[in-house]
This record gives C-alpha cells, structure tokens and sequence, in this order.
C-alpha cells in the first residue's frame, strides 16, 4: 500500500477513535462497558434477536458475545425467551430498565454530537455522513469475506 494512504488511514483512525470516546462520555453507561452498551442499544433497537444475529450486528464473535450477554443479563437489562421458530435457541430482549437506560444514553450521546454537527456547514455534514456510511459498508463487507 502506499505510504500516503496508510498516513491518511492512520488519521483517520485516531479520529475516529477520539470521537467515539468522546461521544461515549455523553452519558453515563453506569457498570456497562462499550461492548455492552452496544449490544444493548442494538437490542433496542432492532427487537429480540438470536445471539448469532446480534453478534454478527455487532461483529464480534460468538464467544465474545456470550461474555457480553452475561454481562448483560447479571444486570437484568436483558431477557431471554424461546425461540418460536426453534426451541432449541433462545431470543434476546431488552428490558423495559435496558431501554430505558439506552434511551437516556442515545438521547445525551445525538444531542451531542448533534451540536457538533451543527457547527459544520451543510456541505460538510453530508460529506461527512455520505463517507462514514461508505467506510462503515466497507468493513461490514471485509468481516464477511
């Protein structure tokens, strides 16, 4: 790979990187870690889901997201029921205490990065978006190949 494009990447990166933080201090997450509060919010906001579904959501592992949903389940933000379309795997829910503790947490975490989004111009915002949504596409298809 060329040398530019990899200093370009590695910007990119660390930006990335230092605006997820700041945005997952917008709200307190309480005894969630990131990958937790993730899953939860994904629970949320797709509906009950099989672990293997939510993992590949996630796109972590199996394993790691058992670890995950243990976390979760010690802290009764989520539930699990038969599946009605195979009983011999389960269905993973939020609970209403799980919502609402996302919604809080979504809620403080936009309207943040909302007001900085609304300090850029128009141009810029949906450049911005029209690319992350492109790179985001880009390494779902790189976890799938």
């Amino acid at each position: 790979m060329d040398e530019q494009l990899l200093s370009e990447a590695s910007d990119a990166y660390l930006a990335i990187a230092r605006i997820a933080r700041s945005i997952r201090r917008s709200g307190d997450t309480g005894a969630l870690t990131p990958a937790t509060a993730a899953a939860l919010a994904t629970l949320t906001r797709i509906g009950p889901a099989r672990m293997s579904d939510l993992a590949a959501a996630e796109r972590v592992s199996l394993p790691t997201m058992s670890r995950i949903i243990a976390a979760l389940e010690r802290t009764e933000f989520i539930t699990r029921s038969e599946d009605p379309d195979d009983r011999r795997a389960s269905l993973l829910a939020a609970t209403p205490a799980g919502i609402e503790l996302i919604s809080g947490l979504t809620s403080a975490r936009i309207q943040r990065f909302a007001a900085a989004l609304n300090r850029l111009s128009d141009a810029d915002r949906r450049a911005l978006t029209s690319a992350l949504t492109s790179l985001d596409r880009e390494l779902a298809a790189q976890t799938h190949t």
